[in-house]
């Protein structure tokens, strides 16, 4: 099997050699006869890509520009566009991949493919992730069993929010990648992947969860998922896109209510939250249930 890794390059050399190092490993790891295609995408064309000379010569290492600078959504879409492998893995400039962690979701894919008893069949494989925090320990994103079941859950994602952390943890079958979320690009950075689960979750598309955290984010200062207020406009805007194809009327619904009901709790005072809460009590409720149910802090989901 072919994997192809694509990651959108803004101004970032100063992870180049570590990315180097983590792909190079991963390649490594791989059994005979797999590959590991490395596509990055230019996105800052003003900054030149600095890969070490082994690096810039081997065949499946590939630089692809943005002739502007068109955003982390166009740039996956374009790599992809490039990419020739059979599976795919977005994955940021700034995290990283446990140094198997290819090789690892290759197997899982090998084997829910095997033919026996009937089986649904699984085209996304989602792993777990492990999650910096400010004072560099790490925790794990999926930490009780209830959250783990949610990656494949609609309803969750429409009353609480995405239940998958970044695209980097997860390995796809690049055949499957919706034509809608090529098609209605995202200007504004931040929710192309909430998008992308979104279409995926509506067409029926299964997803595999591994219990290994195969997938770093690091907590660099300059991280889209930090900016709420960046992620909010993204996410109103591949609503707007929801809305214009044939989304499901009520799932749609859902999904922008408990939108607008988090943006406007995140800016209200004291009473506002309040009144917010009591008018979407069925919202409030799932949200509590889920941060019981899921160890995790206080805060929404995006």
């Amino acid at each position: 099997m072919k994997v192809s890794v694509i990651t959108p390059f803004y101004n970032g050399n100063a992870y180049i050699h570590a990315y180097e190092e983590m792909m190079a490993a991963n390649e490594r790891s791989l059994e005979s006869g797999d590959v590991l295609e490395v596509v990055l995408v230019n996105d800052s064309p003003g900054v030149a890509i600095e890969l070490s000379g082994v690096y810039a010569a081997r065949r499946n290492w590939r630089i692809i520009l943005n002739e502007k600078n068109m955003g982390i959504h166009a740039s996956r879409i374009h790599g992809l566009s490039e990419a020739t492998g059979d599976y795919v893995i977005f994955l940021d400039q700034d995290d990283a991949l446990a140094e198997d962690a290819i090789a690892c979701m290759l197997e899982v894919a090998r084997e829910l493919a095997k033919p026996g008893e009937q089986r649904m069949c699984y085209q996304v494989i989602v792993a777990n992730a492990l999650l910096e925090q400010s004072d560099g320990s790490e925790v794990e994103w999926y930490r009780t069993a209830y959250h783990k079941g949610l990656i494949d859950k609609r309803r969750a994602y429409l009353k609480v929010g995405t239940q998958i952390m970044s695209p980097g943890q997860c390995m796809m079958a690049r055949e499957i990648i919706p034509r809608e979320w090529m098609t209605h690009v995202l200007t504004v950075n931040g929710a192309d992947d909430y998008f992308l689960w979104l279409l995926m979750l509506d067409k029926g598309i299964g997803f595999h969860y591994v219990d290994e955290p195969l997938y770093i984010h690091h907590r660099t200062g300059e991280n889209v998922s930090g900016n709420i207020g960046q992620t909010e406009e993204s996410t109103a805007q591949f609503m707007h896109y929801l809305s214009e194809m044939e989304y499901p009327p009520r799932p749609l619904a859902q999904l922008n209510r408990q939108v607008r009901y988090k943006q406007e709790f995140r800016s209200g005072d004291f009473g506002r939250k309040c009144l917010l809460s009591l008018l979407n009590f069925d919202l409030f409720c799932a949200n509590v249930y889920f941060k019981l149910r899921t160890k995790t802090g206080y805060g929404f989901n995006r």
